[in-house]
């Protein structure tokens, strides 16, 4: 079931024909296939899984410009994306204000990246380079000076020297590079970009034009120019700083970089530099437009067939820029890309629309994720597997079903990941999709398997996207010859969706439903009920030119002035508090929408200001403002939505479920090991050991890349398998959070309250051997976040440049915040009213700023205790320097913490479209208890954080979450009861009106809730109340039963004989005690655990297992549920 539409009857979940839906301890019930809204026909993908093309080559994740700065984007978001190339600038490069390839290096190869290639001609300031024109001899540049000495590499106009300017350049960014970078064996150099466009050589596909036989001379001058001071580095005749030596053969050259593929072209430069051994490591070309979803595949095999009939070894690709505005951010848009270059193994680059740093539009804010990251995780997931054959129905064609299949044997999962299931519309609501799997080997998986479903919906460039919801789960269906059909109803043509398939587990996937507490419903903005002036606008459907962006349901809502309303009359499925989301976009400034629940205020919407610094972007690039609806019942409500003077337009609203209502946790999901990404050894277990399914951490690692709404505490419960005093370490974010050690054998759980960022958290277990982890489950605990030190940055103490700013028309808290810190920029306010601040940095022709370095601005606070600590920083920044024919020339900038004299944390903060607009950003800092200074003291061009200019961000406030909060809390694994006159065996005795006294004790000490509920197998011979305290009331034998609040399944016991007054009591104990226990009464001793309880090895736990997700039916209603199936049938339907 995917999200459902509220002009159509919501989607029921699709199954495989004679499936079963996953049921309470793993009952299934055969249920019939899904019927879709408006019998849209069912659209299939066929994967075989008897057919494997080859290693996963996962080059499709690339991006130009992807990564602005060291820490922009995040560890957490760069690591989940598992970006494997990035195309960025060299050394001090020109082109942009950031993105330095030296600046983003090691984070980029700490997370997961594999390839860096450099723009060689990003050197120049200018876009065409130089003007357009292929450069002379006109320069003279300064080259008899160190790499690093600020004169190197500077030049004289006018000064011809018999050498090639651009010859000269090459040598300059090749030594500056490789005098510092710590991976030159990594890094590709090209030094071309769009060579038959704007830059230099311009002849179309004609290969037989002067200019292009120039670029032949050209090529192979640049190639030997950069292999020569690659050869003086690794020969040692030139040092690095970090004395790093390069020790591949050669340097990897990358080209030609056409624009558009040039078949002409192309050949012409295999067969030239094939002569001259000048041959290009990687081939470069662009896939731009729309059509190349269609042509792509017959562009590459004419490349492979010229290698063929010149005889040479195939080359690497890399399609350096692909897809439009439309497909950033996308999921079903992005998969359709995805899959033509994953089946044909070449690198592929998004391209670059926008800004540095934000993965080209496919992340949210400073550190969330958007459902085009979602699908790059899942994608980044597939590493080490073997992709098989996908067949669509729609071959080569634009806009339609596409996915990318993997099998991973390792741990016996398959994955399917599709989308774009598209109609007649251009929308494609609710289309049932059948995703056609053969070929499943049996061996792998076994006679019966496990599916999930997950779906991935579009929010919009910077609108946040929580992690995608399961709308589809099988269990224990079995496969016949290898075959298996899942059908789920596709939300429309712009989700995503992640399809996993493993043999039968040992613990379950529950849906994210209502029942569930996890449901979420949406309607197009322009299909509320507007009034007021309020207007819906029909858009595109997106297939026009590159500028578009993508409007969900090919239409939003503007003209939204003040008092204008949409109002949607939503049927909301089940009693609880929800979560209100609009995406929408301002033109450059933040503000508020009104709420209003039937009639009554609920609060406002806080909108942020999104990108406005260009017309395609004003109104059009969609962010996100959310709202908790508390307390909403069962049942229809009208939820209105109110304009102010903010002007914002609207794509669509979405309402999550927050919580069931009845005190069941807020926000909680579950992450099963199958969804973990396992690493260094862990592996899935499917050994027999009623572990079926979880992950052995076995000395490896398990990640969950972990969604948060916003910064704070939230309880990570682990449910694993474990031997009593084995351990294992959760760390988030990088930073050790807690040591876990298992207090029993067997099934159990551990709690650890940790303080998230806003958006996406890594969270990390590693362990030995043995420990294995059957799921994560996350959520919210709000009410530790009274721990958190808070600074308003304006009560600080400030020097320097540092001052307290007022801003009423501002999202800080107060209207007021701190600027200056560190150096300042020169600015003057140039941009266009109506466009954000456009607080433009004054620069010379080369886009160096000016930067007053006198008076650095520093806040100080104090009142932190020793510790480590989550600090969120409120900032805003809205420098740009320069401009350029379509990229806003945004910079971050860089806040460090000093305590004393010495640098404890630092951190880089985006762009934030206008001073006015503050977003949350995360740094891991550990104190010492003395005062905490905050500023820039980076030196100007010192590249500790990309383009660094020793200016900071504005500061509203920063507040210090410590990492954890209390210890860590651990399952219940077992109660024993005791008491005077209870005997070793568990046994005591009283008479007809007499009482006993019993105390339950719960194990282990680390148990939050050590409360128990008493029961009497027998009331008519004896009581118990909530104390524990038993009463005789007439002559037999009763058990009296203490069971855990916390968990059910574990409870001790004791069994009373109740005797007439006139009878004589059993011993009860051992020969000459005259009945009375010398046990003391502290649980300790002379008590008895139940079966439950009682020493079970781990492959006897299996029943005590917590089911993941939310909660399941206990193990009594399994009777019921066999009694009753034909009613259950119906109400599963009725919720569906």
């Amino acid at each position: 079931m995917g999200i459902s539409r509220n002009r159509l009857v919501p989607g029921l979940v699709g199954l495989a024909a004679s499936a079963a839906i996953v049921l309470p301890l793993g009952i299934g019930m055969p249920v019939s296939s899904a019927t879709a809204e408006e019998n849209a026909p069912v659209q299939t993908l066929n994967v075989d899984y008897g057919t494997t093309t080859g290693d996963f080559y996962g080059g499709s994740s690339g991006m130009l410009y992807g990564l602005g700065d060291e820490g922009s984007p995040t560890d957490a978001i760069l690591d989940g994306a598992r970006v494997q190339v990035t195309s960025q600038k060299p050394a001090d490069g020109l082109q942009h204000p950031s993105a330095d390839v030296l600046a983003v290096e090691n984070q980029f190869f700490n997370n997961g990246g594999e390839e860096l290639v450099v723009n060689l001609q990003d050197w120049y300031p200018d876009w065409s380079y130089n003007g357009g024109k292929r450069p002379g001899d006109t320069r003279s540049y300064k080259l008899d000076v160190d790499p690093n000495d600020a004169q190197y590499g500077t030049y004289t106009d006018n000064a011809p020297n018999d050498r090639w300017d651009f010859d000269e350049v090459l040598e300059v960014v090749m030594n500056k590079i490789l005098a510092n970078t710590s991976h030159p064996d990594n890094i590709v150099f090209m030094p071309f970009n769009e060579p038959d466009g704007g830059n230099w050589y311009a002849s179309g596909d004609n290969a037989s034009a002067d200019i292009y036989k120039q670029f032949l001379t050209d090529w192979n001058d640049a190639y030997a120019t950069i292999q020569k001071v690659w050869n003086q580095y690794k020969s040692g005749e030139k040092t690095n700083v970090n004395g790093v030596k390069p020790t591949a053969d050669h340097a990897l050259i990358a080209g030609p970089g056409d624009s558009v593929w040039r078949a002409n072209r192309t050949k012409a430069l295999l067969e030239s530099s094939k002569a001259a051994n000048t041959l290009p490591d990687v081939i470069v070309w662009h896939e731009l437009g729309n059509g190349s979803l269609k042509n792509y595949r017959s562009h590459y095999n004419q490349y492979r067939s010229f290698e063929q009939e010149l005889g040479i070894t195939p080359r690497a690709i890399n399609i350096s820029e692909f897809g439009e505005l439309r497909d950033m951010s996308v999921p079903g848009q992005l998969i359709q890309w995805m899959s033509m270059f994953e089946s044909t193994k070449v690198q592929a680059q998004t391209a670059y629309w926008n800004y540095a740093g934000n993965l080209n539009d496919n992340m949210a804010r400073a550190n969330s994720a958007n459902g085009g990251w979602w699908l790059y995780k899942w994608y980044g997931d597939l590493r080490g597997t073997q992709t098989v054959k996908v067949t669509s129905e729609h071959p080569d064609s634009v806009d339609n079903l596409q996915g990318v299949a993997a099998i991973d044997t390792k741990n016996r999962k398959a994955t399917v990941l599709y989308g774009g299931a598209n109609d007649a519309t251009k929308i494609g609501a609710n289309i049932p999709v059948t995703v056609h799997m053969t070929g499943l080997d049996q061996s792998v998986f076994g006679e019966s398997v496990d599916v999930q479903v997950r779906e991935n919906a579009y929010t919009g460039p910077d609108g946040v996207a929580a992690t995608p919801r399961v709308v589809n789960v099988l269990s224990d269906q079995k496969l016949v010859n290898g075959t298996l059909d899942v059908t789920t109803t596709s939300i429309d043509r712009y989700a995503g969706y992640q399809l996993v398939v493993t043999p039968h587990q040992d613990v379950a996937t529950s849906l994210d439903n209502a029942e569930n507490g996890r449901s979420l419903q949406a309607i197009e903005a322009e299909d509320t009920t507007l009034s007021d002036g309020a207007k819906a606008y029909t858009k595109s459907d997106n297939t026009g030119s590159w500028g578009n962006f993508m409007f969900s349901g090919n239409g939003d809502v503007g003209n939204f002035k003040n008092g204008a309303k949409m109002t949607w009359n939503v049927d909301v499925p089940a009693d609880g508090a929800y979560r209100l989301q609009l995406i929408t976009a301002p033109a450059g400034f933040p503000g508020v929408n009104h709420v209003y629940v039937d009639g009554k205020s609920v609060g406002d919407l806080n909108v942020p200001a999104e990108l406005a610094l260009k017309e395609a972007a004003k109104w059009k690039y969609r962010g996100s403002a959310e709202i908790v609806l508390d307390g909403l019942t069962k049942g229809k409500h009208a939820i209105t939505v109110e304009a102010t003077d903010l002007d914002n337009e609207s794509d669509k609203l979405l309402l999550y479920q927050v919580s069931r209502g009845d005190g069941t946790p807020v926000d909680q999901v579950t992450y099963p090991a199958s969804d973990m990404r396992l690493d260094s050894g862990a592996v899935l277990a499917y050994d027999g050991n009623g572990t079926n399914g979880f992950a052995n951490l076995n000395g490896g690692r398990a990640d969950v890349f972990a969604h948060a709404w916003e910064a704070g505490y939230q309880n990570v419960t682990i449910a694993y398998n474990a031997a009593k005093g084995a351990h294992f370490v959760l760390s988030v974010n990088g930073q050790s959070a807690a040591t876990v050690t298992a207090q029993s054998d067997g099934a159990q759980t551990s709690i650890v309250r940790v303080a998230f960022s806003e958006g996406i958290n890594q969270l990390t277990l590693s362990g030995a051997a043995g420990v294995r982890v059957a799921s994560v489950t996350t959520a919210r605990a709000s009410e530790s976040d009274s721990k958190a030190i808070r600074f308003e940055a304006e009560d600080a103490q400030l020097s320097g440049g540092a001052k307290v700013q007022k801003d009423d028309a501002s999202d800080a808290s107060g209207k007021s915040f701190v600027a200056g810190l560190g150096n300042q920029f020169v600015t003057n306010e140039s941009g266009k009213a109506g466009y954000g601040d456009q607080t433009r940095v004054e620069a010379d022709a080369n886009h160096v700023p000016t930067v007053a370095q006198n008076n650095k601005g520093t806040m100080t606070v104090t009142g932190v205790p020793a510790g480590a600590y989550n600090m969120v920083v409120r900032f805003s920044n809205d420098a740009f320097i320069g401009s350029h024919s379509y990229n806003p020339q945004v910079v971050d900038l860089g806040l460090q913490v000093r305590e004393g004299d010495q640098e404890i944390a630092r951190g880089s903060f985006r762009y934030t479209y206008t001073e006015k607009h503050f977003m949350n950003r995360s740094v891991t800092v550990t104190t010492h208890g003395g005062a905490l200074t905050l500023g820039n003291w980076d030196e100007v061009g010192s590249r500790k954080a990309a383009v660094s200019w020793g200016v900071a961000p504005n500061v509203d406030s920063i507040t210090f979450y410590p990492i954890t909060d209390g210890n860590v809390i651990d399952s219940v694994s077992g109660v024993t009861v005791s008491g005077e006159g209870v005997s070793a065996d568990g046994k005591a005795s009283l008479k007809v009106g007499e009482t006993l006294s019993l105390n339950a004790s719960v194990t282990p000490d680390s148990v939050a809730d050590k409360t128990v509920q008493w029961t009497s197998s027998d009331e008519q011979v004896a009581t118990v109340d909530e104390h524990g305290v038993v009463k005789g009331v007439k002559a037999g034998t009763v058990t009296i039963t203490a069971t855990s609040v916390a968990d059910s399944s574990r409870s001790g016991s004791v069994e009373v004989t109740v005797a007439e007054d006139s009878e004589q009591k059993p011993s009860g104990g051992d020969g000459d005690n005259n009945g009375e226990q010398t046990g003391k009464p502290d649980g300790n001793t002379g008590g008895q655990t139940s079966d439950s309880d009682a020493g079970a090895d781990s492959g006897n736990n299996q029943k005590h297992m917590p089911l993941t997700g939310a909660a399941v039916a206990a193990v009594a209603g399994v009777a019921v549920l066999l009694a009753g199936a034909g009613l259950l049938l119906k109400r599963l339907r009725s919720r569906s």
